[in-house]
């Protein structure tokens, strides 16, 4: 008897994970106004109770954040565009959504990306993310970093800054936030078009346990989008049917070419 009870049980105490994670400083805000951010933790909540993994997560500043997973203090970093740089920083999960990266302004401009470029305005981004690789490779000439993206909203909003890099989901958040406490105006314009559609990560330690752990999960979301029920949480975070669809042939094709 002793004997079929360890055999049954074995293989459950062998698979039970715990899996650390980082999310965003101001989760909970996060959550309720940034589309893409509630779709991550959502989708990959519910993969890791298919799994039987625990997870053990809290807020993280974003540099505190990367700096986490890249030196193995933490196992992985929620609500991370996909660039060739971070694949140095760590190992991505699957896409878990999708958003677009803008150029904000407070007031709309007339002027188009290439004449911002030549004036040479100064542009706000947050240190170590999407936007500020963006404002490097658009050829901005001054650019502006700070540790989060609050920071240079606030700068934007003061008039410190003419120009933001933020994606959609992030400016969202902020304008809900700082409009329901002090704004009684429009908060900020997006000029047209974004400046790139990026998909969202988990970014994971490079340890092989984690690895195994990002694996496990990634075979789960297979079965659960089979199942239909990512289509469901597309859904319920506001994106359209149509998005959906985009999201999945991004995915698509970002497996084809990272795996």
């Amino acid at each position: 008897m002793k004997i079929l009870i360890f055999l049954v049980l074995f293989p459950i105490i062998s698979f039970a994970e715990t899996l650390s994670v980082a999310l965003y400083e101001n989760h909970d805000d996060y959550y309720k106004y940034s589309r893409s951010y509630k779709l991550s933790w959502d989708l990959l909540k519910l993969a890791t109770e298919q799994k039987g993994i625990t997870l053990k997560a809290e807020p993280y500043l974003w540099l505190r954040g990367l700096n986490s997973v890249e030196s193995n203090k933490v196992d992985a970093l929620l609500g991370v565009s996909f660039s060739e740089d971070r694949k140095k920083i760590g190992y991505f999960s699957q896409p878990l959504s999708v958003d677009r990266i803008n150029l904000y302004s407070k007031q709309s401009k007339s002027l188009t990306l290439e004449q911002l470029i030549t004036k040479k305005v100064l542009v706000g981004v947050t240190t170590k993310s999407i936007g500020e690789e963006l404002a490097n490779k658009l050829g901005f000439m001054q650019v502006y970093r700070k540790s989060s993206s609050f920071k240079v909203f606030d700068l934007l909003i003061k008039d410190k800054i003419q120009y933001a890099i933020f994606s959609g989901s992030v400016a969202n958040k902020h304008c809900m936030i700082m409009e329901l406490e002090v704004l009684n105006e429009s908060c900020m314009t997006a000029m047209q078009p974004s400046l790139a559609t990026t998909t969202m990560h988990a970014l994971y330690n490079q340890t092989s346990r984690v690895k195994g752990i990002a694996k496990e999960i990634a075979s789960a979301i297979d079965k659960l989008i089979n199942s239909g029920k990512v289509k469901e949480l597309f859904l319920e975070s506001n994106y359209s049917e149509q998005e959906y669809k985009d999201w999945v042939k991004l995915r698509d094709d970002w497996l084809n070419q990272n795996n």
